[in-house]
Order: C-alpha cells, then structure tokens, then sequence
C-alpha cells in the first residue's frame, strides 16, 4: 500500500510537471522605441508581432503553450537598448530577442546573446555589423541587396552620380561601407556623414548644395530625409531623393507629406495596401489580424513585424512547442530551410538571412507609396 501510494505521488508529480511545462509560455524579449520621434516604429513592430502570436495561442497551434512577447521601450537609445537586454535576458529570462528596431540598438545585444547561447531574431536592419553574427537570423533583405537594386534602377535613367547619406557613428559606417559595393570603380558615390537624433539645417548639406550629384541616396531615418528635402526645397533645388527601406517609408509620408512627393525607396517586403494586398494571401492575413488587434491598417513596418512572427511559429512548431529553450530554438532557426508563408517565401537553408525581396517605390501625389 505504501509503494502504491509512493507510486501514485510519483505520477502526480510528473503529471504535474507536463501540464506545469505545457502550459509555460514562451517568453520572447524585444526592445524598441515606444516613445519619441520613432515610436510609431516601435509599436508597428510589437503589433504586427502581437497579431500573429494572439492568434497562434488563441488557436492552440502550439499544444496548449502560448508565446509571451515583452516588449520594453528603448526611446531610440543605444544605452537604453542594452538596459532593456539585460533584463529580458537575466529578468524575465526570455527564449530569443525578436525584432530589436535597428542595428544600432541590436549591437550591444550580440556578446550577450553569443554568451548565452541563444538568438537575435528578426531585427529590423540590413546593416552587416548585426547582421554578421552567427546566433542573428533575419527575415529582410541587406542594405547592399537594396542598394544594388536602386542603383540599378537609377542607372536605367541616366543617374549613376550619388551622393549617400549615413550616421556617423558605428552601424552608419558599416552601412556606407556595405552600401559603397552597389556601384563600379567609375561611379563611386561621394558620401555624407551627419548626426544621429538631431535637427539638421541647411548647413548641414551645404558641399551638396554646392556640388549637386545626380541623386541622393539615404541610409538613414525619415527624419534626415525630410530635413534635407525642406533645405533643399528653400534653396529651391531639385535633385532625386532615394532612400533604403531603414527610412521608415509609412512615417515619411506621414511627417514630410507634399515635400517628400517623387522619394523612391527600396523595399523589403510587398506593398501592404492596393492590388497586392488582395493577390496575396499573407498580405491579406497580415492585414485582418492588425485590424482585428488594434483596427488599424497594414503599414510597411506592420507587415515586416508580422511576417517575422510568422516565421517564429513555424519554427517553434518545427522544434517541438514543449521542447523550446533558448538552446532549441537557435538550433532550430538553423535548421528552419525553405518556409512558405503562403505569398512570401523565406529561405534559411544556405545562410542565416532568409530573404533578398527587393521592391522599388515611389511617393506619389496623394502621399502614398506605389510599387514602381
């Protein structure tokens, strides 16, 4: 009786513990900006995310484990990025990091995931200095596939002459170096280096101004963007503007509106609105699940941030839902291959970066962007 007792203890115990580990969820860390001038940015990224993990728990497509996003604010600062790391690693004790908002704010992050033995997924850059690390995998283009296609497409009308505007600090220079290998020994761009997070005047663009290029192409955020384009429109020059996907394409529209009108920007993912978003089947998911979340409408940023979680599922289904640890779960985005979203296909079989999509667009008259 006492050994039926001991045995039946026993079983409760490890039932316990199976339910106990059914039901953990599956704790993913982000940190991106929620306030100042990029927090639309940041809560495009958490929600396109949030979309797709509230339907995958609320559907039990992961035997009764559900996934935990912690998303922390960073105010687009590099110090604050690395506080918030520190936390969802040795705090909440997260899986993975998931969609950091730029390189910048993911470079800190490296030495601790690599000593950890876990992984960065999907972080919102194509800049090589996060990038080029063996535990970071990514769902986007590189700046180099970006600008490659740009300046092919400007090559086609006569413009090979550009001036390329980057941060001076360390992702910016790795991205001007990255970006500089789109153009032949006869065309080299000259380059522009301004500050990161701040105003920029005229003086700012001045050797441009004085040595006008055929066009200039952007590594930066919209903002920059939109400075030079109110300088330049004050001087009352016109040169074309071109800009990587990094720009934020949606909030240029937003804060530059009529100025920024003719900006050609690459991008790395579909359209997210028009004849796309009906011929598409992930598009068309992507755009019901951020309406049913937060009734808002897809956006550029949106959608990159749902397809990336997208891509988190299937893996974690791939490794096994009750199987998931930090070790798992890197091992398994090495071994994730070829996944269909059902209109976006991503492949991982021969590196870590699971796509070089690249689409060119235009901002037209009524401040939308349109697939050229």
């Amino acid at each position: 009786m006492k050994n039926l007792m001991l045995r039946m203890g026993l079983m409760a115990s490890v039932m316990c513990w199976f339910v106990s580990a059914q039901a953990q969820d599956i704790v993913l860390g982000q940190s991106v900006p929620l306030t100042g001038s990029n927090a639309e940015i940041g809560r495009d990224m958490r929600d396109g995310a949030l979309a797709v993990f509230t339907k995958a728990n609320n559907s039990g497509a992961l035997g009764g484990r559900k996934i935990q996003l912690i998303t922390l604010d960073n105010a687009n600062s590099r110090v604050q990025a690395l506080e918030n790391t520190k936390k969802l690693l040795d705090g909440d004790k997260v899986v993975a990091l998931f969609g950091y908002n730029s390189a910048t704010t993911s470079l800190d992050a490296l030495p601790l995931i690599a000593a950890k033995g876990m992984a960065l997924f999907a972080p919102f850059t194509g800049s090589p200095s996060a990038r080029d690390h063996p535990n970071v995998f990514t769902v986007r283009a590189s700046y180099l596939d970006e600008s490659l296609k740009l300046a092919d497409v400007l090559k086609n009308t006569g413009s090979s002459k550009a001036v390329v505007v980057y941060y001076d600090d360390e992702a910016g220079k790795s991205n001007v170096q990255m970006v500089m290998g789109a153009f032949d020994a006869a065309n080299k761009p000259r380059s522009l280096a301004v500050k990161r997070n701040v105003k920029l005047g005229e003086a700012a663009f001045e050797a441009v101004f004085k040595d006008p290029p055929h066009y200039m192409l952007f590594t930066t955020q919209y903002s920059v963007v939109g400075d030079y384009m109110q300088a330049a429109q004050a001087k009352a020059l016109s040169m074309p503007v071109t800009a990587l996907s990094f720009v934020n394409p949606d909030e240029l529209a937003r804060s530059y509106g009529l100025v920024a009108r003719g900006a050609i920007v690459s991008q790395v993912v579909p359209a997210p609105y028009g004849a796309m978003l009906f011929k598409n089947a992930v598009l068309k998911d992507c755009a019901k699940l951020i309406k049913d979340l937060t009734g808002a409408q897809l956006s550029y940023t949106s959608l990159e941030a749902c397809l990336a979680a997208k891509t988190m599922v299937r893996v974690i289904q791939a490794v096994g839902p009750t199987k998931i640890t930090r070790t798992s779960l890197l091992r398994g985005l090495g071994n994730a291959g070829r996944i269909d979203l059902d209109g976006f296909v991503l492949d991982y079989s021969k590196s870590h970066h699971g796509s070089q999509y690249v689409d060119i667009s235009f901002l037209s008259r009524d401040s939308m962007f349109q697939s050229k």
